[in-house]
């Protein structure tokens, strides 16, 4: 029986319905690269754990969790040990040892039957020395004969790389930029240059990689590591030239009502459909996150049945109140990351947005000069399309005018940001 998750990632049956999206992964990863695209909260990492814990006949899934991962060196360690942690992979790496060096015999040596055996620390330490020697030569190795293995056993070797872009992050902040260039080099040649055709890979992140990736050429240009020649190689598109993009899309209605009805059941709640519309109402977007955060307030009401006005007090009071604040803190420390001038122009932006509830994108300028004092455009069209990536707001294409994306975020913001210095 489903159980509301506020935190954790949600896995076996705490894992709600996108069945159609995961079926239309595995098909798509039949032949493509895939970045999975969605803001914060929106199961992301749920999703690749299903595909991970339960994989399609013909793939063998190694998952990467890359948000504390700094350089390739750890990154190479970390999906090593994942590979060693694959039964079947083991197994079959034992007999090709001399063909994997990143993978010392004295390591594979140490491997038994029951992964828990093995001193990961160890081994991790062990590996970290094999790759700092040679990393970009010998991992190519590495991959292609992981490839040959899975084409023998006539499968897919699928790379779930959770948190990707805020691997790219800790590398440019760190200072890395020759590392960052080598590994763009590495994973770019890997995919299109080097006759690997059963290796695919899936890269999501709570962090928009549009944004991450956006200045990292240049820096890598102003410190030398690049020449200018280079900049269109080390573009976005050109690195990810072959990776299809899908979109993650709240509840449809009727999901986000079955769903709400579950949470309930199963702290033996019934609940009339007039509590579920309200729930919906108050949150707008079904996105699951903000509805089980809803639903894990509301549980702890021990004053008799649930009424659409009890729901009102606890999402204005709790939900929007200093008690959940944290939950959405995210969204307004997120903006830092937008750089100084795009950091304020947002701001004003979101909370104008939250005041008026829709504006043109006219309007929206005429805030952001006022807001910044500058009259970049460029600046600005980054700025838009960042906020709209993040979740923070949407474009009505046809009445031409942009709102916020989640009403309880806008609620939230409204809440705690109640004015700008444009009005």
């Amino acid at each position: 029986m489903i159980k509301e998750i506020v935190g954790p990632i949600p896995r076996d049956e705490n894992f709600y319905d996108r069945v159609n999206l995961i079926k239309n992964m595995w098909d798509d990863a039949e032949e493509h690269n895939i970045f999975l695209i969605g803001p914060r909260r929106f199961g992301k990492s749920g999703i690749l754990c299903k595909m991970y814990d339960e994989p399609k006949y013909g793939f063998k899934v190694i998952f990467i969790d890359c948000e504390k991962l700094e350089d390739p060196y750890e990154f190479f360690t970390t999906l090593l040990v994942e590979i060693l942690k694959n039964r079947n992979l083991r197994v079959r790496i034992k007999d090709c040892v001399h063909s994997i060096p990143l993978i010392p015999e004295k390591i594979i040596n140490k491997i038994k039957d029951n992964i828990s055996e093995i001193d990961i620390s160890e081994i991790k330490i062990g590996l970290r020395e094999s790759i700092e020697k040679h990393w970009k030569e010998e991992s190519v190795k590495c991959i292609k004969e992981l490839d040959k293995i899975a084409k023998e056993c006539d499968e897919k070797m699928l790379f779930l790389l959770d948190e990707f872009p805020s691997l790219l992050k800790h590398m440019i902040d760190s200072g890395e930029y020759q590392e960052t260039k080598l590994f763009l080099e590495w994973f770019r040649a890997l995919r299109l240059e080097i006759n690997i055709t059963n290796t695919r890979f899936i890269i999501a992140g709570s962090r928009n990689i549009y944004t991450v990736y956006r200045n990292i050429p240049d820096l890598l240009l102003e410190k030398g590591a690049i020449v200018k020649r280079e900049l269109t190689y080390f573009s976005l598109h050109q690195v990810f030239i072959d990776f299809r993009k899908i979109l993650i899309e709240p509840f449809d209605e009727e999901t986000a009502k079955e769903f709400i009805k579950e949470l309930f059941k199963s702290h033996q709640i019934t609940v009339k459909d007039e509590i579920i519309d309200k729930i919906l109402n108050l949150i707008g977007s079904p996105v699951p996150y903000f509805m089980q955060l809803l639903i894990s307030e509301a549980k702890r009401y021990q004053h008799g049945n649930l009424t659409p006005q009890i729901i009102e007090n606890i999402y204005n009071e709790r939900i929007l109140g200093p008690t959940c604040r944290f939950y959405f803190e995210y969204y307004e420390d997120r903006l830092k990351e937008y750089g100084t001038i795009n950091e304020n122009g947002g701001k004003v932006i979101i909370t104008e947005l939250s005041k008026a509830g829709n504006l043109t994108r006219n309007e929206l300028y005429n805030i952001f000069a006022l807001a910044t004092k500058s009259d970049e455009s460029s600046k600005f069209d980054e700025l838009m399309n960042d906020l709209e990536m993040d979740f923070y707001i949407k474009f009505d294409a046809d009445n031409k005018y942009y709102s916020f994306s989640s009403k309880i975020l806008s609620d939230w913001w409204l809440r705690w940001h109640p004015s700008s210095i444009i009005r």
